[in-house]
Formats: structure tokens, C-alpha cells, sequence
């Protein structure tokens, strides 16, 4: 072998082996920066979780405070309609009226505290007194008088005491009495209305003498005042018509509720 030949082998294997070692330098550079990668895409950025955390602590304090905030109650007291008396009594409600208090001497008033009942019993109802204490304390005081059975009417304080139209009822409490016997005696009085006023008729057949007639003022089907007005006619002979004094029913029509003698 020739000494050109030697020399020209040695260098073939010294190139080999700088080509062998650039793959593996490749090859290294390549498996560092694929580390490299897969770490920052499995690590959230410190921007990013904070974000998050704050996020979190504001839903998470929200639901705490909806938890832990008490909810409002508005104090309505009693539920209307309301019974008394063994269900004798219903009051339909508690409200505000700005007039003529025909229950406080016909005085003028504002926002007086009203009553509105029914007479849910099969009787007359001769007296009703009737106290209201609301929530907070605040008294009201009614009277009722001569409430045929089946019938409603707005009564008033007879004080004249104003009512706020908000506070709720705490209490309710009722003295009554009723009768069997009270009434219009249809069957010896005839009664009838027209634009002169409410007139009797004697229809019994004998003499009628110190008839006393009681009577409320009507407005809407409803008695308007829970105190009713009283007039007298001395005698009726058989046959015989008068009319009626009923001036007291200054507001509205007059309706004759009881007939005695």
C-alpha cells in the first residue's frame, strides 16, 4: 500500500466522526428545547392565576353574603278579612277616610282611621264596640249600632284619630250584643223611599202611637257610619202614611234599619 492511500483513509474516518458528533449536539439541542416547551405550556403564567384567584375570592364572598344577609320582613300583623265574635264579626279591612265623621259629632277629619265589618250573623246587631291597637301601640276605638244580619258598614273612630294607612294590626277585640226581636215589623209598617224622603205606612190595621224609627245613612250599599240616627213619629192611625224625619243623613240616602212602639 501506498503512503497516498493510508493518509486519505485516516481522513475519511476523521470526518466521520465530526459528522457523528454534530448529530448528537442536534440531536441533545433538540431534546432541551422540547423540554423547554412542554414546561411553559403545563405552567400557567403568575398573571393568569392570580386573575383567577381574585375572581374566585369574589364569588365565593358574594355567596357569603347573600348566605348570611337577613331577609326583610315588612310587620303587616293580622290578614284581613278578620273574624270576631265567634265568626259573627268579619272585618274586611283597616283603612284611611278624609271627610265628615259622622261617628266623631260630623267634626271634619283627615286620614281618620275607618273600619269596614260585616254582620256575618243570622241576628241584628244591636252594639258592637270595637278596639284596633296596631304594631306599634297606637289605639283606635269604633261603634257600631243597629246592623241588620247580612249587612256592612263603614265605621270611624270615634275619637278622630288619624291613621298612617302602613302600620299593621296587632290586636282586634269586640263587645256585642244582638237581638232576635229587633227589626222593621213588616207586617204592621210598610216603608218606602223616593226623592221626598222615606215614608211609613200603617198597614196593621190599628193604631200605631210613639214609633221609634232608627236609620243609617247609604252610600254604595254600605252603611256610612257605624253610629245610626233616631226619630220618633208620636202616633199613625190604620191607613194612615207620614214621612219620615231622616235629615241627620246629611251625606247620602236614608235607610230605615229598626221600627219600635
Amino acid at each position: 500500500m501506498r503512503v497516498g492511500d493510508r493518509q486519505s483513509g485516516h481522513g475519511r474516518k476523521k470526518n466521520r466522526l465530526w459528522i457523528l458528533l454534530i448529530v448528537v449536539i442536534v440531536v441533545l439541542l433538540g431534546i432541551v428545547i422540547a423540554i423547554n416547551q412542554g414546561g411553559h405550556e403545563q405552567e400557567p403564567s403568575t398573571e393568569q392565576t392570580d386573575e383567577n384567584e381574585t375572581v374566585d375570592d369574589v364569588q365565593t364572598a358574594e355567596t357569603n353574603e347573600e348566605e348570611t344577609e337577613p331577609s326583610e320582613e315588612t310587620d303587616t300583623g293580622l290578614e284581613f278579612p278578620y273574624l270576631l265574635d265567634d265568626d259573627k264579626i268579619q272585618i274586611d279591612s283597616l283603612f284611611q277616610y278624609s271627610g265628615i265623621n259622622m261617628d266623631a259629632q260630623n267634626e271634619e277629619c283627615e286620614d281618620v282611621a275607618s273600619l269596614q265589618l260585616k254582620n256575618n250573623s243570622d241576628q241584628y246587631l244591636e252594639k258592637a264596640e270595637i278596639s284596633v291597637e296596631l304594631t306599634d301601640g297606637t289605639a283606635f276605638s269604633f261603634e257600631v249600632e243597629d246592623i241588620p244580619a247580612g249587612k256592612s258598614v263603614m265605621a270611624f273612630d270615634t275619637a278622630n284619630t288619624a291613621y298612617d294607612g302602613k302600620t299593621g294590626v296587632a290586636l282586634i277585640d269586640a263587645t256585642t250584643t244582638y237581638s232576635s226581636d229587633a227589626g222593621l215589623k213588616e207586617t204592621d209598617v210598610k216603608i218606602t223611599s223616593d226623592d221626598n224622603g222615606v215614608q211609613l205606612e200603617n198597614i196593621s190595621g190599628d193604631v200605631l202611637a210613639n214609633l221609634k224609627i232608627k236609620y243609617h245613612c247609604v252610600m254604595d250599599d254600605m252603611y256610612f257610619g257605624g253610629i245610626s240616627s233616631e226619630t220618633e213619629v208620636a202616633g199613625l192611625a190604620a191607613g194612615e202614611t207620614t214621612t219620615v224625619d231622616t235629615s241627620e243623613s246629611i251625606l247620602g240616602d236614608a235607610e230605615v234599619v229598626s221600627i219600635t212602639y
